[in-house]
Parts: structure tokens; C-alpha cells; sequence
């Protein structure tokens, strides 16, 4: 079974919350008993510390630690004290037998405690399991345990001097069953925790994932309209993160879509358009002929002539652009003479340009500007700037041409008088097909294709061009190329 998103989230982020808690769980659990053990070892030290004043205060008293060695009655009174001044807790203690025990303290204490376990005072009867040790570590009195390690004993010092070292047995496991009662019951409120735990953690799992798969479910699915054709679909993404950027980026995808499907279908009916019409001028034409209506002459077979030639550039302009918006159109860049090729394209119009009464005048740079560029399509794209210059500049008019270098790049300006076009034309005229009204129409001649195979070699130069309104009424077109310098 192919799992959802939501289900993947939801799996993955129960997972990590569920091995989070079962982890802490754990430690704890097992850290737990020790803990408490620490704490308790912590708590019976802090008690062995009081009976270090009475015991530097008896050894001051005797000098040595003879008499308290073969006196334990003596030496638990002394602890027995200090432990009862600490605590507020009375208990009561009677000595076993009036005898001494050996040198080392291999007897019992002589002390029952009321409660606790044995001893007067304290947990498990911690003073029955103090002892004491001489300078040199040598047993005086207690139980000594099998191994004393260093840092748990607790000096004993007189007038700066140490005299003695105090000891106690630490406890190694919990003894009273109101302490085990005590952690089990900690360890059972564990796993309660443990299971409200995972329970919070699969309610904020489900919700979290539900939260996060609800924009991208809405995502795939603008996705799978755009897919169907339907472009006017928007998301109207809610925030700032990822997903919303990637909604909005969705949009304007479908924005984009919806403009080059509009274009798509306005460029099929142009060119439709505009082959239909020279056919059926030659369509006409040949019938009238065929039915008599007209004369076959030179006059009418000529007409024909300029509709088959009309044709003929609207198939080879429109092959152009196709090639040139593939990129399969082959480009041999080699450095050139750019200004060269302007001027020699000028001169190669000042005849069009007086036969249409037009003063064509041109400034251009003193020195070579060379860069790396196809010198065919440079010719074509310039070939295609002066005709549209031409073709619709009113009678009288004026066209300027300047070349300029600037910053590094040779700067294009052609710039014609009326008629003119608004800023918003000038946005569309390096579209396919498109012309603009009044006088630069389909009248003038032109396949409505030559600006943009222009706006196609100009950027496969690394170059740009634009239009706007021109200063003299008419248009002003600007082409940037890089110079190879």
C-alpha cells in the first residue's frame, strides 16, 4: 500500500517524538535507583561530618585515640550526641555487654535503635556503621568494610594536625520497604507518563502533519489543473514559508502558462490570417482570370506575382523565427568590425531612403568597435531594422542612426519620425504578427516577423533591444551588444 504524505509525516514525526520519550524514559528508570542511593550516601556524610568536632575535642582531651579504642561506649556516645543534636529524633541506647571489643572494632556496636533498622539514629543504622582510623590509617574502632576508598574519608584534625581519619560504610542497595515503595512508585509514574506521552505525541503528529500536507495536497492539485488546461486556477497561498513561496511560484507558473496559451492561440490565427489573405488574392485573381472576368496581361500576372512573393517572405521570415527560437539556427562567431557593418549597411539604404524622400543621416564612432558575433545575422538583424525604418516612416520624414560605444558595449540607435507608437505598443513590438495600427500596419508591406528574428539575434549575441516613443515622433529602437575587447 503506497502511503500519503500525511501518513508519512504522521509516521515520521511519531517516531522521533515516540523514541525521544522512550529514550528519557529509560535513562531515567535505570538512573533512578542510583540517584537516590547518591542522595541518601550525600545525606549520611553530611551526618558523619558533625561527629568530627566531638572527636577532635576528646582526642585534644587524651592525646591519642588508646582509651577510645578500647572504651566503644565512649566512642558511639560520642557520636550518638552529635547525630541527636542534628536531628530532633530521641532514641535510646543500652550497651550489649560491659566488656570492650577488640582493637579494630570486630564487635557489634552495642546499640539498638527504636526504628530504621539497627542503630540509634539515622537510615539503616548509620552509626553502627562509622569507624575510625588513626593518622596512618590503622583501624581504631567499628566494623571496617572490605575496601575504604580514600576520598570518603573524612580527617580529623587537631590544631591543624591530622589525627584521625572518620569512616562510614556506605549502603549499596535500598534496604527499607518504604524506599522501594518510594521508587517503584516513581518508576510506575514513569511509564504513565511515558503513555500519555506517546499519546500527546500521536494527537500533535496528526495535526502537525495534517497542518503541513493540507498546502502541499493544494499544490498537486493546481499542479494537476495546469496539467488539464485549466490556467485560471490561482492557490492564494497563506503565509511566508516554503510551501507558500512555492504556492505563489505555482501561480504565476499558471499566470505565465495562461499568457503563452493566449499568445499560442492569437499566433495560430495570425498566421493563419495572414496566409489565408495572400491566397485568396491569388485565389481571385486566377479565377477571374479562368472565368474571363479579367484579361490574362502582364498587369494581372504581376498582381500575382507580388501576392507569391508576399508569400514566400512570410514563409522564409516565419522559417527564421522558428530557427532562431529553437536555437538550431547555426551561429559562426568570429570577431568583427561592427561599426563597419552599420555603415556599410547605410550607404546600402541612402537609395530606398531618397526615393521615399526620407534623410537618412548617421554618427557613428571614429574607431573600430570589434566584437565576437555572426556577421550573416548581424547583416540580417540590421537589414531588418533600416526596412522597418523605412517601410513606415512617413514621406519627408528623418531617420537618425548613431553608434556609440558605452561601457563596454556597442550601443545601437535608430530613431525615425512619424508616425509614432505609444509606450504600451512599443512593449509588444517585438512580438510575433504584431503591427501597429494607423500607418505601420500590413499595408506597408512586411511580414510582422522581421523585429522579432531581431529580438532573437540580438540575445543570442548576449545583447538587448528595446523600443519606445521617439523624440522626433516616430519610434526609437536601441540594440546593446557586448564588445570583445
Amino acid at each position: 500500500m503506497r502511503l500519503k504524505l500525511i501518513h508519512k509525516l504522521l509516521i515520521a514525526m511519531f517516531a522521533c517524538a515516540a523514541l525521544v520519550l522512550v529514550l528519557i524514559t529509560m535513562v531515567t528508570r535505570a538512573s533512578i535507583g542510583r540517584g537516590f542511593i547518591d542522595f541518601l550516601q550525600h545525606q549520611e556524610r553530611s551526618q558523619v561530618e558533625l561527629v568530627i568536632p566531638g572527636l577532635a575535642g576528646w582526642y585534644g582531651d587524651h592525646g591519642n585515640w588508646d582509651a577510645l579504642a578500647d572504651n566503644p561506649r565512649e566512642f558511639y556516645g560520642l557520636v550518638f550526641n552529635a547525630l541527636l543534636r542534628d536531628s530532633d529524633n530521641r532514641l535510646e541506647f543500652r550497651p550489649r555487654r560491659s566488656d570492650a571489643p577488640p582493637r579494630g572494632g570486630r564487635r557489634g556496636s552495642g546499640f539498638q535503635g527504636q526504628r530504621g533498622g539497627p542503630g540509634p539514629l539515622g537510615r539503616n543504622g548509620l552509626p553502627s556503621r562509622i569507624f575510625l582510623l588513626d593518622a596512618e590509617h590503622m583501624p581504631v574502632i567499628g566494623e571496617l568494610p572490605s575496601e575504604i576508598p580514600d576520598d570518603t574519608l573524612l580527617a580529623v584534625r587537631v590544631n591543624g594536625d591530622v589525627v584521625g581519619w572518620l569512616g562510614f560504610t556506605m549502603i549499596d542497595d535500598i534496604r527499607l520497604p518504604e524506599e522501594e515503595a518510594f521508587i517503584t512508585q516513581l518508576r510506575n509514574n514513569l511509564l504513565i507518563g511515558l503513555a500519555l506521552g506517546l499519546a500527546v505525541a500521536a494527537l500533535v503528529a496528526w495535526l502537525l502533519a495534517r497542518h503541513l500536507s493540507r498546502p502541499v495536497n493544494a499544490v498537486a492539485q493546481g499542479i494537476r489543473a495546469m496539467a488539464a488546461g485549466e490556467y485560471k486556477q490561482r492557490l492564494d497561498m497563506q503565509g511566508s514559508d516554503e510551501i507558500a513561496r512555492l504556492g505563489d511560484d505555482v501561480d504565476r507558473l499558471a499566470t505565465a502558462l495562461s499568457e503563452h496559451e493566449t499568445a499560442r492561440t492569437r499566433w495560430i490565427s495570425d498566421m493563419a490570417h495572414e496566409l489565408r489573405t495572400p491566397l485568396a488574392i491569388i485565389s481571385g485573381e486566377l479565377e477571374a482570370i479562368s472565368d474571363g472576368v479579367r484579361p490574362m496581361n502582364r498587369e494581372q500576372l504581376d498582381s500575382v506575382r507580388d501576392e507569391v512573393k508576399q508569400l514566400s517572405s512570410l514563409i522564409d521570415d516565419l522559417h527564421n523565427l522558428t530557427m532562431t527560437d529553437s536555437g538550431a539556427l547555426a551561429y559562426k562567431m568570429q570577431t568583427l568590425d561592427f561599426a563597419e557593418l552599420v555603415q556599410l549597411t547605410v550607404d546600402a539604404y541612402q537609395g530606398q531612403a531618397a526615393g521615399k524622400n526620407l534623410e537618412l543621416n548617421y554618427r557613428g564612432p571614429k574607431q573600430a568597435l570589434h566584437l565576437l558575433g555572426d556577421e550573416r545575422r548581424l547583416r540580417q538583424l540590421l537589414r531588418n531594422l533600416f526596412d522597418n525604418s523605412v517601410r513606415y516612416t512617413d514621406s519627408g520624414g528623418s531617420i537618425t542612426v548613431t553608434l556609440e560605444e558605452d561601457r563596454q558595449q556597442a550601443k545601437l540607435i535608430i530613431s525615425d519620425s512619424a508616425p509614432g507608437a505609444t509606450q504600451v505598443e512599443c512593449e509588444k513590438l517585438f512580438d510575433r504578427l504584431y503591427r501597429l495600427e494607423g500607418s505601420r500596419n500590413r499595408n506597408s508591406g512586411g511580414s510582422g516577423l522581421g523585429l522579432a528574428i531581431c529580438r532573437n539575434i540580438v540575445e543570442a549575441h548576449g545583447g538587448q533591444i528595446t523600443a519606445q516613443p521617439g523624440g522626433d515622433g516616430g519610434l526609437l529602437i536601441t540594440a546593446t551588444l557586448p564588445l570583445n575587447l
